[in-house]
């Protein structure tokens, strides 16, 4: 095993993440990232806590990559690139979905962690009552 792979590989089981994941490393992480781009482009419906779990996912692979050396995130760079671009295309900015309490205790900040203060355009049914009634998204 790499150094490279030791270092992702670490912090993805400092993270707390599911053995499969820990398997799959950056490559896998960026390839689940890519699908939940695609599904928010194909208008997949799904609840708050789904959405929040595909955020929490850009969260892990942004801590992957920040592990990974130089040659592995230049590796990565165009691809994740491209599906962040595509997300912000179909997404607009939101307060944290987290909540405020949650954005607070975390650090989080719209200018880094922008992935937690976004919700797709155009919301499926489950996801935009979900979002109305977090007060995400105003009722019409």
């Amino acid at each position: 095993m790499s150094s490279v792979r030791d270092a992702v590989h670490s912090y993805l089981v400092t993270r707390g993440c599911a053995p499969h994941v820990v398997r799959a490393g950056l490559v896998g992480l960026l390839e689940r990232w890519r699908g939940v781009v695609a599904g928010i482009e194909a208008g997949r419906d799904g609840t708050l806590d789904e959405w929040l779990d595909d955020m929490d996912l850009r969260d892990i692979l942004a801590g992957a990559l920040a592990a990974a050396d130089l040659h592995e995130r230049q590796a990565a760079s165009m691809r994740l690139d491209d599906a962040d671009q595509r997300f912000l295309l179909v997404t607009v900015p939101s307060p944290c979905t987290w909540g405020p309490d949650v954005a607070a205790t975390n650090g989080w900040r719209p200018s880094w962690q922008w992935w937690y203060f976004r919700r797709p355009t155009l919301p499926g049914p489950e996801l935009r009552a979900d979002l109305e009634r977090s007060g995400l998204l105003a009722t019409p």
